[in-house]
Formats: C-alpha cells, sequence, structure tokens
C-alpha cells in the first residue's frame, strides 16, 4: 500500500515538532527517515501510527484515511516496534508476547493457524531458543528482535520501524536489515523506518527522507539526495564518499557545528 502524508503539523503545547510534512512512500518501498536528534523522525512515526494526534494535516494507505480509522482496523493493517523495548514485570515469555501480535486478527480465541504464524516469525527472527523465556530475563537487543517478531505476527500491509537495529550487534543489525529489506521485495510491504545509521540507508533504502528541525530537507533515492552539502546540512558534519561495488557510503571527518 502507498503511504502517503499531506501538510502533518504535530506539536506539544506550543511547540511545534512536525511543521506540514509531506512525504509519498510507493508500494513496496523502503523509506528511510535520517536526520540528527530531535528531527521529528519519531514523532512523525506516531502520528501515522495514531499514538499521536496530529494538530491538522492528512495521512492516506492508499485510499483510506488512517486518521479516521478505528485503532484495531489500523492494527491489522499496520505493524509498529518502538524505539524503547524496556518491559515491566509482566510475567510474559517470548512466545506469548509474540502471539499478541495476532490479537487484532482474533475472532474468539487463538486458532492453530495463529500459533504456526508465531512459530515460523520465531524461527526468522532466530528467536526459537528464545520462547519460554521471560522478557525481563533478556538483553536489549534480545528484546528488540522480539518486538520485531511481534510486529510481523500481526501480518501487516505497512510496518513502522523507530531505530530498529539501535540495540543489535553487528550480525543482528544485518540479520535484521535483510528481513526487512525482504519483507518489501518478497511481500510487498511498506516500511517507514527510523535509522540513523546513514550507511544503513545507502545500504537498503529505496528512499530516504531527511528532516531538520520538523521539516523534510529532501527526499528520494539515496544515490540523488545523500552528498556532502546535505549530510552538513543535516548533521552538521563535514563528510567524504568512498565507492564499493555500485554504491557510494559515507565516511565522517569532522563536526562543522
Amino acid at each position: 500500500m502507498k503511504i502517503t502524508i499531506k501538510n502533518l503539523s504535530f506539536g506539544y503545547r506550543k511547540t511545534p515538532i512536525l511543521k506540514g510534512v509531506n512525504i509519498e512512500v510507493a508500494p513496496g518501498k523502503l523509506c528511510v527517515l535520517l536526520g540528527a536528534n530531535g528531527a521529528g523522525k519519531s514523532t512523525l512515526i506516531k502520528c501515522v501510527n495514531g499514538i499521536l494526534t496530529p494538530e491538522k494535516g492528512e495521512i492516506y494507505l492508499d485510499t483510506t484515511d488512517l486518521l479516521g480509522l478505528p485503532q484495531k482496523e489500523k492494527s491489522r493493517r499496520i505493524g509498529y516496534v518502538p524505539q524503547s523495548t524496556e518491559v515491566e514485570d509482566s510475567g510474559l515469555n517470548v512466545f506469548e508476547m509474540v502471539l499478541s501480535g495476532r490479537v487484532p486478527h482474533m475472532k474468539g480465541r487463538m486458532k492453530d493457524a495463529d500459533y504456526e504464524i508465531v512459530r515460523s516469525v520465531l524461527e526468522k527472527m532466530s528467536l526459537s531458543g528464545y520462547s519460554t523465556k521471560l522478557l525481563n530475563q533478556l538483553s536489549g537487543g534480545e528484546r528488540q528482535r522480539v518486538f520485531i517478531a511481534r510486529a510481523l505476527a500481526q501480518e501487516p500491509v505497512v510496518m513502522l520501524l523507530d531505530e530498529p537495529t539501535s540495540n543489535l550487534d553487528l550480525r543482528y543489525q544485518l540479520e535484521t536489515m535483510e528481513i526487512v529489506r525482504g519483507l518489501c521485495q518478497d511481500k510487498g510491504m511498506t516500511i517507514m523506518a527510523v535509522i540513523h545509521d546513514v550507511n544503513t540507508a545507502v545500504t537498503f533504502a529505496d528512499q530516504v527522507v531527511l528532516m531538520k528541525d520538523g521539516n523534510i530537507h529532501a527526499a528520494g533515492r539515496p544515490d540523488e539526495i545523500l552528498n556532502t552539502e546535505s549530510l552538513e546540512h543535516i548533521f552538521d558534519v563535514r563528510v567524504e564518499f568512498a565507492a564499493y561495488q555500485d554504491k557510494q557510503y559515507v565516511i565522517p571527518r569532522r563536526c562543522t557545528g
């Protein structure tokens, strides 16, 4: 499904966070939001998911108005992985947490098909051996993978990821992004992700949106908009580019701000 965001604004009290944001993400594409801390990236993701209510603007999945959609119906269509995966002592184990991703599809009791979906997702995320572990016994990176698995268990058509690799070691960063990339290519899923590593965006993104101070600075293919001028403007960092295979990767040199 295509995500269309029109003239979206949001603020806390009198402090504007998003200022008339306009974005289109084509079906089956991975769109990465890049920007410094406080640029409005996570706020934008939360507005799309319905956690925050915009002051004005429109959000559509194809022709469906997301802002007018009931939350349960929204949860059938959108999977969300938050920035923080801290959990209280809920007593839930990994299997139960991932199974909770099936709740939007429930009509009465869970069915055998729901349990099979959870087992398949746990295997995909290399979590099969963790099924009976309590969430509060897991490391931050392990919990991150559990929350991604829960979102996958929803079988959404759109996925919103807020720093999905932030707590992961190098192996699981790569594995997770390959899974995300595969969801777009093989399942036709549309994904918006907040990611801080520019080279991850270069490697995996179809589209990059550069944000600064609640505004969209540029949007397009990584090779179209990622250059020394745009990255210095967004991050206050002088960078150089180095070619590897068919892509240009970023090498930070020094701060300029």
